[in-house]
Protein backbone atom coordinates (compact mmCIF):
# COMPACT_ATOMS: atom_id res chain seq x y z
CA UNK A 1 0.00 0.00 0.00
CA UNK A 2 1.36 3.40 -0.91
CA UNK A 3 1.68 6.24 1.57
CA UNK A 4 -1.03 8.13 -0.32
CA UNK A 5 -3.49 5.28 0.19
CA UNK A 6 -2.55 5.15 3.86
CA UNK A 7 -3.47 8.81 4.13
CA UNK A 8 -6.63 8.27 2.12
CA UNK A 9 -5.35 10.29 -0.84
CA UNK A 10 -5.07 7.52 -3.40
CA UNK A 11 -7.07 4.60 -4.61
CA UNK A 12 -6.17 0.95 -4.51
CA UNK A 13 -7.28 0.52 -8.13
CA UNK A 14 -5.25 3.47 -9.38
CA UNK A 15 -2.14 2.22 -7.57
CA UNK A 16 -2.61 -1.31 -8.86
CA UNK A 17 -3.10 -0.15 -12.45
CA UNK A 18 -0.06 2.12 -12.27
CA UNK A 19 2.00 -0.78 -10.98
CA UNK A 20 0.68 -2.99 -13.79
CA UNK A 21 1.61 -0.33 -16.37
CA UNK A 22 5.11 0.08 -14.92
CA UNK A 23 5.67 -3.67 -14.78
CA UNK A 24 4.46 -4.06 -18.37
CA UNK A 25 6.85 -1.33 -19.50
CA UNK A 26 9.70 -3.07 -17.67
CA UNK A 27 8.62 -6.28 -19.41
CA UNK A 28 9.02 -4.62 -22.83
CA UNK A 29 5.29 -4.67 -23.60
CA UNK A 30 4.17 -1.81 -25.83
CA UNK A 31 1.52 0.11 -23.83
CA UNK A 32 -0.64 0.38 -26.96
CA UNK A 33 -1.23 -3.38 -26.75
CA UNK A 34 -2.97 -3.20 -23.36
CA UNK A 35 -6.15 -1.15 -23.51
CA UNK A 36 -8.09 0.12 -20.51
CA UNK A 37 -10.60 -2.72 -20.80
CA UNK A 38 -7.82 -5.30 -20.42
CA UNK A 39 -6.27 -3.44 -17.51
CA UNK A 40 -9.59 -3.18 -15.66
CA UNK A 41 -10.55 -6.81 -16.18
CA UNK A 42 -7.14 -7.94 -14.91
CA UNK A 43 -7.63 -5.76 -11.85
CA UNK A 44 -11.15 -7.15 -11.33
CA UNK A 45 -9.89 -10.74 -11.53
CA UNK A 46 -7.17 -9.93 -9.01
CA UNK A 47 -9.61 -8.29 -6.58
CA UNK A 48 -11.98 -11.27 -6.85
CA UNK A 49 -9.11 -13.64 -6.17
CA UNK A 50 -7.85 -11.45 -3.32
CA UNK A 51 -11.29 -11.51 -1.67
CA UNK A 52 -11.63 -15.27 -2.13
CA UNK A 53 -8.31 -16.10 -0.48
CA UNK A 54 -8.32 -13.38 2.16
CA UNK A 55 -4.91 -12.22 1.04
CA UNK A 56 -2.44 -9.96 2.80
CA UNK A 57 -1.92 -6.28 2.08
CA UNK A 58 0.81 -6.90 -0.51
CA UNK A 59 -1.27 -9.34 -2.51
CA UNK A 60 -2.44 -6.89 -5.19
CA UNK A 61 1.08 -5.61 -5.86
CA UNK A 62 2.37 -9.16 -6.27
CA UNK A 63 -0.55 -10.16 -8.49
CA UNK A 64 -0.13 -7.14 -10.80
CA UNK A 65 3.62 -7.77 -11.09
CA UNK A 66 3.06 -11.49 -11.78
CA UNK A 67 0.37 -10.70 -14.35
CA UNK A 68 2.71 -8.31 -16.15
CA UNK A 69 5.48 -10.92 -16.23
CA UNK A 70 3.19 -13.53 -17.79
CA UNK A 71 1.80 -10.97 -20.22
CA UNK A 72 5.32 -9.99 -21.23
CA UNK A 73 6.20 -13.61 -21.95
CA UNK A 74 3.06 -14.05 -24.03
CA UNK A 75 3.39 -10.78 -25.95
CA UNK A 76 7.11 -10.71 -26.73
CA UNK A 77 7.54 -14.48 -26.98
CA UNK A 78 9.93 -16.99 -25.50
CA UNK A 79 13.03 -16.09 -27.53
CA UNK A 80 12.74 -12.35 -26.90
CA UNK A 81 12.08 -13.01 -23.22
CA UNK A 82 15.35 -14.89 -23.05
CA UNK A 83 17.30 -12.28 -24.99
CA UNK A 84 15.91 -9.43 -22.87
CA UNK A 85 15.90 -11.03 -19.42
CA UNK A 86 18.01 -14.19 -19.55
CA UNK A 87 17.50 -17.92 -19.63
CA UNK A 88 16.42 -18.19 -15.98
CA UNK A 89 13.62 -15.66 -16.42
CA UNK A 90 12.50 -17.37 -19.60
CA UNK A 91 12.44 -20.74 -17.82
CA UNK A 92 10.42 -19.34 -14.90
CA UNK A 93 7.89 -17.65 -17.15
CA UNK A 94 7.67 -20.65 -19.45
CA UNK A 95 7.01 -22.91 -16.47
CA UNK A 96 4.20 -20.63 -15.32
CA UNK A 97 2.76 -20.50 -18.84
CA UNK A 98 2.83 -24.29 -19.20
CA UNK A 99 1.36 -24.73 -15.74
CA UNK A 100 -1.57 -22.47 -16.61
CA UNK A 101 -2.21 -24.40 -19.82
CA UNK A 102 -2.04 -27.80 -18.17
CA UNK A 103 -3.99 -26.88 -15.05
CA UNK A 104 -7.26 -28.63 -14.47
CA UNK A 105 -8.80 -25.27 -13.67
CA UNK A 106 -8.85 -23.48 -17.02
CA UNK A 107 -10.48 -20.54 -15.25
CA UNK A 108 -7.45 -19.80 -13.08
CA UNK A 109 -6.12 -16.25 -13.11
CA UNK A 110 -3.17 -17.22 -15.34
CA UNK A 111 -5.30 -19.26 -17.75
CA UNK A 112 -7.80 -16.42 -18.12
CA UNK A 113 -4.95 -13.97 -18.65
CA UNK A 114 -3.49 -16.11 -21.44
CA UNK A 115 -6.93 -16.43 -23.05
CA UNK A 116 -7.38 -12.66 -22.88
CA UNK A 117 -4.04 -12.04 -24.57
CA UNK A 118 -4.87 -14.54 -27.30
CA UNK A 119 -8.37 -13.10 -27.79
CA UNK A 120 -6.94 -9.60 -28.18
CA UNK A 121 -4.52 -10.91 -30.82
CA UNK A 122 -1.42 -9.53 -29.11
CA UNK A 123 0.36 -12.82 -28.41
CA UNK A 124 3.64 -13.57 -30.13
CA UNK A 125 3.39 -16.10 -32.95
CA UNK A 126 5.36 -18.76 -31.04
CA UNK A 127 2.99 -18.44 -28.08
CA UNK A 128 -0.15 -18.59 -30.23
CA UNK A 129 1.17 -21.74 -31.92
CA UNK A 130 1.56 -23.46 -28.53
CA UNK A 131 -2.00 -22.94 -27.35
CA UNK A 132 -4.87 -25.16 -28.36
CA UNK A 133 -8.09 -23.23 -27.83
CA UNK A 134 -10.36 -26.11 -28.77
Amino acid sequence: MSWMETLGLGSKRRSALRLLDAALAAGKVNPAYVDDGMRYVIYRWATEEEAAVGADSDYMDRRMTEAAALMSFCVIGAADTESEFGADVRADRERRFESALSAENDESFDARLIKLILAKGIAAADITARVDLV
